[in-house]
C-alpha cells in the first residue's frame, strides 16, 4: 500500500503546474551560473564553471533557496486532503497511518528530488552555450555532477523537506509551515554568521551546517584552483559524518510527524465552523424594535474617522497574528547574533558604536522586514475572500478608498514599527556590550526612516501585486521572482536607478561626516519613486475587486468611473511629479553627470587600452617641483586647484612631447606647457599630447601650469564621491592635479573579459630579467619638492605634505602653507576636517594623531605604535627622513590604512573604534600603524621598479617591519595567533588567483602573496638566519637606493642582500621562499611522555613531514625536505589566549627530513602539549595538525 500511495503522489505532484514552474526557474538559475559572465557561484579566477567544487557549492546553496520549492510540494500532501475534504473519506479505508503519511512524504519527495535535477540540466546545458568563453570551462565528468546532487543535494533537500512535511502534519497550517521555514532560514544565517567567519571555528560550523558547506569547505578550503577543478573531497570523516547526522535529523522528524498526526474525524474546517456557530449562539440577543435609523455621515470627519478606525483594525490583525511575532523574534535572534560578532578582525572587537549598528541591521534585519512586507501584503488583500465575508462587506455603504488606503497604511505602519523593534534589539546588544551611547536620533535619521520608506515602497507593490493577482498564492511567487529577478538583472548590468524600483544612490554612514549630501541624492530618489507608488495605488483601486466579479475585463472597463474625482486627481498629481521628478533624476544622473553600464565601462577600459596603451613606454619628463594652491569649500563640495610642475628630462636623449592625463571627474580649465602645443587630444579618455616646438634636452628643466576644478554637480547613478566631503576630505594629487604619462591604471584585468574584446588575455607586468622595466618605479612618479598652500573652513584643520610653514585664519577662512624639506614621491594627499589632535615629541620626531573628536580611545595606542616603530626601524634600517610622523582620520566611506610621507591617512573604521579591553586580543591597530610607518623607509625611502616583484620592497618588508614592532611589543609566544591568520588567509587566497601564482621574487602586486607570504617568508627566514642578518641586509638595500631614481631596484637586489646575509645551508632556503612556490606539510602523529625513577620525564615526538613544489596553478610535486624546525613542549597549547612563555617546557631547532621521525627530549616537567612547528613560521597546508596532545 505504501508503494500505491508514493506512486499516486508522485503522478499528481508531476501534474501540478508548480511542479514545471519549479524545474524551469532552476534549471534557468542553474543555466545562469554558466551561461553569464556576470554571475558565479563558488568559481571565480581560474577555477572552471563546471568544476567539481562550483557544482557542489551551486548543489548546496542551491539547496537553501529550495526550501520555499519543497514547502510548496511537500508540505501541504496532508493538509491539502483536510482543504479538499478528501480526508475523511481516506480514513474509512484500510491504508494504514504510516502508509498514509509516509507513502505521501515520499511521493512527494521524489518530485522533489527529481525538480531538483534542473540545477544539473540547467548547469549542463550552460556548458554547451556557443559564448561561454571555452577556457572558463572543464572537461564533462558526469560523476562530479552525480557527486554533487548525491552528497550535497539530496541530503539537505531530505531534511528539508521532512522538517516542513512534519510541521504541516502536525499543525495542518501552511502558514506554520512558512513560518517554519523562515524559522529555518534565520537559524541557518545565525549559524553562519556566528561560525562562520571565525577560522577557529570551522569545525564547529563543519558539523553545524546542516547542507554540508561548512563540513565540504573545511576539507577544502586550501585547494588550489588546480585542485578545485579536478577533485572531490572524499565521503569520509567529518563530510560523512555531517551527511549522515542531518538525514538521521530528518527521520526524526518524520518520526515525530508520525508520532503527533492525529486525524481529524470531521475535518479542521467542520471544528472551526463549531466553534464559530457556538459563539453565534452564545452572543445572540432577541431582536428590539428600534427608531429610525441615523442619517450616514460622508464627510470629511466621517473619513477621517474611517480611514484611522480601518488602519487600526489591520494593524491589529497583523500585530496579533502569531506569525508575525514568531518573525519578529527570529529577526531579533539573528541580528542579535550578527551584532554580537559585527567588525571584527583578526578576533579583536570593534566599539559597537550605532553607525555600526545600523549597517549590520540594513543587512541581517531586513530578511524579516521583507518577508513580513510581502506575507500580510497578500493576507490583508485577501483575509475578506478567504474568509468569505468580502460579499457582505463590500455590499458596506462605504466607499472604495476605504478597502484598499487602510490596508496599505496598516501595513507600512507595521513595517515602521518593526523597524522601532530593530533598534531595540541594537541597543540591547550595546548596552550588554558596555556602548551606552546610543544616538537614538541617528537610529531614527540612520536607519527607521529611509528603511521605512524603502520598504513602504515594497509594501505598495506587494499590495498592488496582489491585488491584480487570481489569488495570494500566485502573489507570492510573483514577489519572489520580483526579488530573484532583481538581483540578476543587477548582476546583468541593469543598474540605473530610473527602472530599478525603489532603487536610490548608496548612503554610506560615518560618526565624521554622516551620511554627508547622500542623504538627499537618496531623498530625490525615494521621491520619485513614492511618486510612482502613488500611481501604482491609483491603479490598484481602479482596478480593485468588489462584490462577485473577479474578472479583469469588466474591472477594466468599470475603471474610468473610480478614476474620476479625488483618485484621478491623485493620479495625475503623481504622474507630474513622477515625470518631473525622474527628469530631474535624469538631469543629474545622464546630463551634469555621465552614466555609463557596465558594458559602457568595459567597452571604455578596452578601447584606452587599445588606443594609449601603445604609449606606456614613451619617455617623459619627471616631475621634480610641485607647486599648489588649493581652494578647498567642504560645505559645496568643490576644489580649485592652481598649480605648476617644474618637469626634467632626466633620459640620455632629448624628448618631443609630453603626455598628460587626469581623473574623469575633473574639470580641466587650464593647461599651459609653454614652448609646445597640443598634437592630439582624446576626451574621453582625458588624454593629451602636447609636442614641444623645441626638443626638451637632458637635464633641461621647463615649467607647466595648470587649473583644475574638482566638484560633483548633483548625484550620480552610483560611485558618488565620498573623498570631497563636508568633515574629512581626503583626496590625493591624482584626483585633483593632472599626471605624466600613460598608465596602466582603470584597464581591463578580468581574462574572459579581455578575451571578449579582442585584447590580449593577460596584461602583465614586466619580467624580472627586463632591464628596460627600472626606468620607471611602479607608482609611476618621481622625488619631488613641494610646496603646498590649502585654504579651507575656519573650523577645520587642513593637512598636507610637508612641514607647516604659516597658518592664518581670515573672513572664516584657514590658509596653511606646508613645505617639505627632504624629496618625497609625486604621490600625496591633502586632507580637512574639524579635528582634535594628541601631539607628543619624541627623539626629535613630533607625533601626531589628528582624529574625530568622538574617536580619542585609541590615539594613544597609535602614539605608542609609532614610537615604538620609529625606534626600530631607525635602529634596523637607517635614519628616519622627516621630523614628523601623522596619522590623520578620514570618513568611514573606505576601510583602510595608507601611507604617504610622513602622513598616514586611515579610516575611522579600521582602527578608531577597536576595542582592546580584553588584553589577550591580536591588537591589530598596533601592527597597521607600524606596518604603514614601515612604509616610511619601504616604498618613501625605497621603491621597487615598475616590473615582477616590485612589492616585495614595499609591501613585503612593511609587514616584515610591523611583525617585528608586534614581537618587540608582546612578545614572540603571543605571535603564533597573527601568524595563523596570515597563513590561513594566504592559503585561502590562492584559489581565487586569476591568472597564476607567482613565486614571492616575481609577485605581480597579488595582495595574498606580497602582504600574507611575504610576511611569513620573511618571519621565518628571521628565525633561520637570526635578525641581525637579515636586518643588515635590509639596511645595505637602503644604503645603495634611497631616494634613488632609475634605474630602480629590483626584488632580485633584496634577495642578493638577504644571500650576502645568509650562511651556505640556508642559500637553498631562500631559493624555496623567494624563487620557488614551496609549501611544508608536517604532522605531530603522537607525543609520549614516560616517568622517569629520577623524576624526569622521557618525551618523545612522533613527526611526519614534507615539501611541495607547486606550479601557477597549484599542481604540486614532491620535493625532498632537509631544514630544521622547531619542535617543542608545552603546558599549554600555543596561539590559545592563555599561552605564554612560562608554558614553553622545552623548544629546540631539530633537523627534519621527509617521512617519519622521532625526537627526544627528557625534561623536568610533564608537558601537555607537544608538537612541530608550533609557531606557524612555516607554510603549513594544514597547521591544525602541528601539536597534540601528550600521552
Amino acid at each position: 500500500m505504501f508503494g500505491k500511495v508514493a506512486a499516486f503522489e508522485l503522478r499528481y505532484q508531476l501534474r501540478q503546474p508548480a511542479f514545471w514552474v519549479i524545474f524551469c526557474l532552476f534549471a534557468l538559475l542553474g543555466f545562469g551560473l554558466v551561461a553569464s559572465e556576470n554571475v558565479s557561484l563558488g568559481t571565480g579566477g581560474n577555477v572552471h564553471k563546471n568544476a567539481p567544487f562550483a557544482l557542489v557549492q551551486a548543489h548546496a546553496v542551491f539547496n537553501i533557496f529550495y526550501m520555499l520549492a519543497t514547502t510548496a510540494i511537500v508540505a501541504n500532501v496532508v493538509a491539502r486532503d483536510a482543504t479538499t475534504g478528501f480526508g475523511p473519506m481516506i480514513q474509512t479505508t484500510r491504508i494504514s497511518k504510516g502508509a498514509y503519511l509516509y507513502g505521501r512524504f515520499f511521493g512527494a519527495f521524489a518530485a522533489v528530488a527529481l525538480s531538483f535535477l534542473s540545477i544539473s540540466l540547467g548547469i549542463l546545458l550552460g556548458t554547451l552555450m556557443p559564448w561561454v568563453d571555452p577556457e572558463t570551462l572543464g572537461a564533462f565528468r558526469p560523476g562530479d555532477y552525480a557527486y554533487a546532487y548525491l552528497v550535497m543535494g539530496l541530503p539537505g533537500l531530505f531534511l528539508t523537506s521532512a522538517i516542513f512535511f512534519a510541521l504541516a502534519t502536525v499543525t495542518r497550517s501552511m502558514m506554520a509551515t512558512y513560518v517554519g521555514v523562515v524559522a529555518v532560514f534565520i537559524l541557518y544565517l545565525v549559524t553562519t554568521s556566528v561560525f562562520g567567519p571565525k577560522p577557529e571555528l570551522e569545525t564547529i560550523m563543519a558539523w553545524a551546517e546542516p547542507f554540508g558547506i561548512g563540513a565540504y569547505e573545511l576539507v577544502s578550503r586550501y585547494w588550489t584552483a588546480a585542485e578545485r577543478n579536478t577533485l572531490n573531497v572524499p565521503l569520509e570523516g567529518v563530510l560523512l559524518w555531517n551527511r549522515l547526522i542531518w538525514i538521521a535529523v530528518g527521520a526524526l522528524f518524520l518520526a515525530a510527524a508520525y508520532a503527533f498526526y492525529r486525524p481529524a474525524a470531521r475535518g479542521a474546517k467542520l471544528k472551526k465552523a463549531d466553534r464559530l456557530r457556538a459563539l453565534a449562539d452564545k452572543e445572540a440577543v432577541a431582536p428590539t424594535p428600534s427608531g429610525p435609523l441615523p442619517t450616514p455621515s460622508y464627510g470629511f470627519r466621517s473619513g477621517w474617522a474611517q480611514l484611522m478606525k480601518r488602519t487600526g483594525f489591520e494593524m491589529a490583525l497583523v500585530f496579533k497574528s502569531p506569525a508575525y511575532l514568531v518573525l519578529l523574534l527570529m529577526g531579533f535572534a539573528f541580528s542579535i547574533a550578527a551584532l554580537a560578532f559585527s567588525g571584527e578582525m583578526y578576533g579583536a572587537p570593534i566599539l559597537l558604536v550605532t553607525r555600526v549598528v545600523i549597517e549590520t541591521l540594513s543587512g541581517s534585519f531586513a530578511l524579516v522586514v521583507i518577508i513580513i512586507a510581502i506575507y500580510y501584503a497578500g493576507e490583508l488583500v485577501w483575509r475578506d475572500r478567504d474568509r468569505k465575508m468580502h460579499e457582505i462587506i463590500d455590499a458596506s455603504p462605504t466607499p472604495d478608498w476605504t478597502f484598499l488606503v487602510p490596508k496599505t497604511l496598516a501595513l507600512i505602519a507595521v513595517l515602521a514599527s518593526t523597524l522601532l523593534a530593530a533598534v531595540v534589539a541594537g541597543v540591547i546588544v550595546q548596552t550588554f556590550k558596555g556602548y551606552t551611547t546610543y544616538e537614538l536620533g541617528h537610529y531614527l535619521a540612520w536607519y527607521v526612516w529611509p528603511q521605512a520608506i524603502s520598504f513602504s515602497l515594497l509594501a505598495v507593490l506587494a499590495i498592488v501585486v496582489q491585488s491584480l493577482s487570481p489569488n495570494k498564492f500566485v502573489g507570492w511567487a510573483i514577489m519572489v521572482v520580483y526579488l530573484i529577478g532583481t538581483i540578476v538583472l543587477t548582476n546583468l548590468g541593469f543598474d540605473h536607478l530610473l527602472y530599478r524600483y525603489g532603487a536610490t544612490p548608496a548612503v554610506p554612514l560615518s560618526d565624521m561626516n554622516g551620511t554627508g549630501d547622500f542623504a538627499t541624492f537618496e531623498a530625490w530618489l525615494s521621491a520619485y519613486w513614492a511618486a510612482f507608488a502613488v500611481l501604482l495605488l491609483v491603479g490598484a483601486f481602479a482596478l480593485w475587486r468588489r462584490g462577485t466579479e473577479t474578472r479583469l475585463k469588466p474591472r477594466l472597463m468599470r475603471a474610468p468611473l473610480r478614476l474620476k474625482g479625488p483618485a484621478g486627481l491623485i493620479g495625475g498629481v503623481a504622474l507630474a511629479a513622477f515625470i518631473g521628478l525622474g527628469a530631474f533624476a535624469y538631469l543629474n544622473t545622464n546630463v551634469w553627470n555621465e552614466y555609463r553600464s557596465r558594458d559602457d565601462i568595459e567597452l571604455l577600459q578596452a578601447d584606452l587600452e587599445k588606443t594609449l596603451l601603445r604609449y606606456e613606454d614613451t619617455p617623459q619628463p619627471a616631475v621634480v617641483s610641485v607647486k599648489l594652491d588649493l581652494d578647498l569649500h567642504p560645505h559645496d563640495p568643490r576644489l580649485v586647484t592652481k598649480g605648476s610642475y617644474l618637469i626634467e628630462n632626466k633620459t640620455a636623449q632629448p624628448q618631443t612631447e609630453i603626455h598628460l592625463r587626469w581623473n574623469d571627474d575633473l574639470e580641466m580649465t587650464r593647461l599651459d606647457v609653454p614652448g609646445a602645443r597640443i598634437a592630439r587630444e582624446w576626451p574621453e579618455f582625458r588624454y593629451r599630447i602636447y609636442r614641444f616646438d623645441r626638443p626638451l634636452l637632458p637635464g633641461e628643466r621647463r615649467t607647466i601650469t595648470f587649473e583644475t576644478v574638482l566638484a560633483q554637480r548633483g548625484f550620480k547613478n552610483s560611485g558618488n564621491t565620498t573623498r570631497l566631503v563636508d568633515n574629512g576630505t581626503f583626496v590625493n594629487n591624482g584626483e585633483f592635479a593632472p599626471s605624466i604619462g600613460m598608465s596602466r591604471d582603470g584597464l581591463l584585468q578580468d581574462r574572459t573579459k579581455r578575451r571578449k574584446h579582442g585584447l590580449p588575455a593577460e596584461l602583465r607586468m614586466a619580467k624580472l630579467e627586463d632591464a628596460s622595466a627600472q626606468a620607471k618605479n611602479y607608482v609611476g612618479v618621481d622625488w619631488v619638492n613641494a610646496d603646498i598652500t590649502v585654504i579651507t573652513d575656519a573650523d577645520q584643520t587642513p593637512i598636507a605634505p610637508g612641514y607647516k610653514v604659516s597658518d592664518q585664519t581670515k573672513d572664516g577662512r584657514r590658509t596653511a602653507r606646508f613645505v617639505t624639506e627632504a624629496p618625497i614621491l609625486h604621490f600625496f594627499s591633502v586632507q580637512s576636517a574639524r579635528y582634535e589632535v594628541l601631539e607628543q615629541a619624541h627623539n626629535g620626531v613630533q607625533l601626531a594623531v589628528y582624529h574625530d573628536a568622538a574617536h580619542a580611545r585609541n590615539a594613544p595606542r597609535m602614539i605608542k605604535a609609532m614610537q615604538t616603530a620609529l625606534d626600530y626601524y631607525q635602529t634596523a634600517f637607517g635614519p628616519y627622513q622627516f621630523r614628523q610622523a601623522r596619522i590623520i582620520e578620514f570618513p568611514a566611506y573606505a576601510s583602510f590604512a595608507q601611507a604617504f610621507a610622513n602622513t598616514m591617512p586611515y579610516s575611522e573604521g579600521l582602527g578608531f573604534i577597536a576595542d582592546f579591553s580584553n588584553p589577550e586580543k591580536i591588537d591589530y591597530v598596533t601592527y597597521i600603524t607600524a606596518h604603514e610607518v614601515g612604509h616610511q623607509w619601504w616604498a618613501h625611502q625605497v621603491i621597487g621598479a615598475d616590473m615582477q616583484g616590485a612589492t616585495v620592497l614595499s609591501e613585503t618588508l612593511a609587514q616584515y617591519s610591523a611583525l617585528m614592532v608586534m614581537e618587540k611589543t608582546y612578545g614572540a609566544d603571543q605571535i603564533r595567533r597573527f601568524l595563523k591568520y596570515e597563513l590561513d588567509r594566504y592559503l585561502r587566497s590562492r584559489s581565487g588567483e586569476t591568472i597564476e601564482e607567482l613565486p614571492l621574487e616575481r609577485v605581480e602586486n597579488q595582495q595574498y602573496i606580497h602582504y600574507q607570504k611575504g610576511g611569513l617568508v620573511m618571519y621565518l627566514l628571521r628565525d633561520q638566519i637570526g635578525e641581525d642578518a637579515v636586518n643588515r641586509a635590509l639596511r645595505r638595500v637602503i644604503q645603495q637606493y634611497a631616494f634613488k631614481s632609475a634605474p630602480y631596484p629590483r626584488s632580485l637586489d633584496l634577495v642578493a642582500a638577504l644571500r650576502a646575509e645568509a650562511p651556505a645551508d640556508k642559500q637553498a632556503l631562500i631559493t624555496d621562499l623567494f624563487e620557488k612556490i614551496t609549501l611544508y606539510d608536517v604532522k605531530t602523529k603522537s607525543a609520549t611522555a614516560t616517568k622517569r625513577a629520577d623524576g624526569r620525564w622521557d618525551v618523545t615526538v612522533t613527526v611526519e613531514a614534507r615539501k611541495l613544489y607547486a606550479d601557477g596553478q597549484g599542481v604540486e610535486t614532491p620535493a625532498p625536505l632537509a631544514e630544521t624546525f622547531d619542535v617543542g613542549l608545552f603546558t599549554a597549547e600555543p596561539g590559545k589566549r592563555a599561552f605564554d612563555r612560562a608554558d614553553v617546557v622545552a623548544l629546540d631547532h631539530r633537523p627534519l627530513r621527509s617521512g617519519t621521525q622521532t625526537f627526544r627530549f627528557v625534561t623536568t616537567k610533564k608537558p601537555a602539549f607537544a608538537g612541530v612547528d608550533p609557531y606557524n613560521k612555516w607554510i603549513d597546508r594544514n597547521s591544525d595538525d602541528n601539536v597534540v596532545k601528550v600521552d
